[in-house]
């Protein structure tokens, strides 16, 4: 069951060590990963969601091919009705013990594993953190964290994996830029205070 899971958490208080951000920054990235890594624990999923002391890190990712972005859309088979329809311009999940146990960076292990699980990308791949992910201004972002990484992928041959709960396609900045006021809101902090294509 997804709430008996065990997933990745830093200690608020360790992670804004310092200082806190809210929306979306590139601003001291590296930074925040290395406190993630310093100071993350394993914990019950169940007994993390209500508790805004911890923050849940989630490696979101946008996959690009060259100036186009990756988008996602949610459907209606998915498991989180509040998103169903939602567009993103990132995938995203928990870092579960069980997924990287025994790894030396479970963040890196994580990041890999969210990708593969999500996505069939033909050809070759590379993957950089470019900012991090904070929204407090509601119950579900004051306990998630995430550290947003641009994947870049040389062919066009990108699909998802898990067709009933999502689905997707490249587009270029005009359709992603039209699409703003349908996704959800880590996309839209994002768009906000960055252009995808440039990250």
């Amino acid at each position: 069951m997804a709430m008996e899971e065990e997933i990745l958490v830093v200690p608020r208080s360790m992670l804004f060590a310092g200082g806190t951000v809210q929306g979306f920054t590139t601003a001291d990235a590296g930074a925040y990963r290395e406190r993630a890594r310093a100071h993350g624990e394993f914990r019950r999923r169940a007994d993390m969601e209500g508790d805004p002391s911890m923050k849940q890190i989630i490696p979101y990712l946008i996959v690009r091919h060259g100036a186009r972005v990756f988008v996602f859309q949610r459907t209606a088979a998915g498991g989180e009705p509040r998103l169903h329809g939602k567009f993103s311009i990132g995938v995203g999940g928990h870092i579960n013990r069980a997924d990287v146990e025994g790894a030396i960076d479970p963040l890196a292990a994580g990041l890999r594993r969210e990708l593969e699980e999500e996505l069939r990308i033909g050809g070759a791949w590379r993957v950089r953190l470019v900012g991090v992910l904070n929204d407090d201004t509601n119950a579900v972002g004051q306990v998630h964290f995430g550290l947003v990484h641009v994947v870049e992928v040389v062919s066009t041959d990108v699909a998802v994996r898990e067709h009933d709960t999502l689905t997707g396609r490249l587009a270029d900045g005009a359709e992603v830029r039209d699409l703003y006021d349908r996704m959800e809101t880590w996309s839209q902090l994002i768009l906000d205070a960055a252009d995808p294509a440039t990250l």
